[in-house]
């Protein structure tokens, strides 16, 4: 870091400043100048911490006049005029799911400014924002896993000072409203490039299966929330125990019975997740959901009676229902908490990688194929229908891919496992977020 004085801001001048990195001493307030035949930059950072920066660029042929403000510390408050209402929307996730706070102004100063170069300049300057925040000089990189209900994306961030696109998605429609989805690919190309970062934006469910709608969105969520993990890796954040609690203990309780079962259920988000007791009669049942309790820190008392002299499938099928309504429960409206989480586990060979999101929208992506029927007893048709009787019944978006293994009882546990751990990280506590809904809409 060092401070410039005015003989370094005019030598900036023949400087391509954007996707350069420079070392900003936090104390000084500092104001770049950049001309070229292309753009014109201004660039402040201003504050003492350099949490802030702003940003005003003037670009193709004096086309576009763009403002942009960019917090790292902020709510998730988003003021956006863009003149493309589908981009102001997508912006709004970046605030929101980021927990950082956006303000950009677009001014059209010709008639030939078209949405394209509004789209791109945009994008370069909430890029040159974080470039002016110095983040792309931590070398942190970190990852997230989007769902939006049949949607699933991952965003990889790598902060290395050098800006790159790898976008492995394919977007099925050419339009969003008025939006031209070709227009996503350079919106994020400009900011990677002018932030200095290595971005790889990749679809994980069959384009043809998806809304592109919900391709775009869950992109813009999954990248919000990657910069966010490697911001707080930068700033040394870790999760308190307290976040597992949150401002008072979680609980709920039911109890069900129909002609073919009788099923009790108790949960208590305690943080602990090893006080669970299970008792189906159904042996692989139980220890899936106790590996589901320990590995997402809730404790259950699973209680169950059913007519398995029949088969095991409503007995399975009721307890999942029962543990869906009580966790709907448990979490009320879902304020203050991450929301979002993923896991991976392994099990013996098989791997096993979940995502969720406590959506309030039902929706289960099964990518695992049995090579086994049965085991012993157990009728492996039953683990989709479990998540799916699950599912529906919590307002959960859940997807489960197997990415190794073919010993069909290892991969049931590692499910068991890998969905427990997301649950783990979707149920926590962020302070940031002071009790509001992570959502754009404000409810769930």
């Amino acid at each position: 870091s060092f401070p410039l004085k005015s003989t370094y801001v005019q030598n900036l001048h023949s400087f391509n400043f954007i996707g350069l990195g420079f070392a900003i001493n936090p104390n000084h307030r500092h104001t770049f100048h950049q001309l070229n035949k292309s753009i014109r930059l201004s660039a402040t950072v201003n504050n003492a911490q350099g949490r802030e920066a702003d940003v005003h660029i003037i670009s193709d042929s004096s086309l576009v006049d763009v403002k942009v403000h960019f917090g790292l510390d902020g709510a998730g408050v988003v003021h956006c005029d863009t003149g493309l209402p589908f981009l102001d929307h997508m912006i709004d996730q970046l605030g929101t799911h980021g927990l950082l706070d956006i303000n950009v102004q677009v001014q059209r100063l010709s008639e030939a400014a078209t949405d394209e170069i509004v789209n791109n300049t945009v994008g370069k300057a909430i890029g040159t924002a974080i470039a002016q925040l110095g983040l792309q000089q931590t070398k942190v990189s970190a990852e997230f896993f989007s769902p939006l209900d049949e949607s699933l994306q991952s965003v990889h961030v790598d902060l290395c000072g050098s800006g790159s696109l790898h976008f492995d998605t394919t977007i099925p429609t050419r339009h969003v409203g008025r939006y031209p989805t070709k227009l996503v690919q350079p919106f994020f190309a400009n900011l990677a490039d002018a932030a200095g970062v290595a971005l790889t934006v990749q679809r994980l469910t069959p384009a043809s299966n998806c809304n592109s709608h919900h391709i775009i969105e869950a992109s813009f969520k999954a990248f919000a929330r990657a910069l966010r993990r490697a911001i707080d890796i930068i700033d040394n954040r870790t999760v308190e125990a307290s976040a597992l609690i949150g401002p008072s203990v979680r609980s709920a309780s039911l109890a069900r019975s129909t002609g073919e079962t009788d099923i009790s259920v108790s949960m208590t988000m305690d943080g602990r997740g090893d006080h669970s007791e299970c008792s189906t009669s159904i042996a692989l049942l139980d220890r899936q959901l106790a590996a589901i309790a320990e590995a997402s820190s809730i404790s259950f008392d699973i209680q169950a009676t059913g007519d398995t002299h029949i088969d095991d499938h409503h007995t399975i099928e009721d307890t999942a229902i029962v543990i869906g309504k009580v966790l709907q429960s448990a979490l009320g409206d879902r304020s203050g908490i991450n929301r979002m989480g993923f896991g991976s586990a392994t099990v013996g060979f098989s791997t096993v990688h979940a995502t969720l999101d406590l959506s309030g929208r039902p929706h289960l992506g099964f990518d695992v194929d049995f090579k086994d029927e049965r085991i012993n007893e157990y009728d492996t048709q039953l683990v989709e229908h479990t998540y799916q009787s699950l599912v529906n019944n919590s307002g959960l978006t859940l997807h489960i891919r197997l990415l190794d293994g073919t010993d069909s009882e290892d991969t049931i546990m590692a499910i068991a496992e890998a969905v427990g751990s997301a649950l783990r990280m979707g149920i926590q506590y962020d302070p940031r977020r002071a009790g509001k809904i992570a959502s754009s809409k404000g409810v769930l």
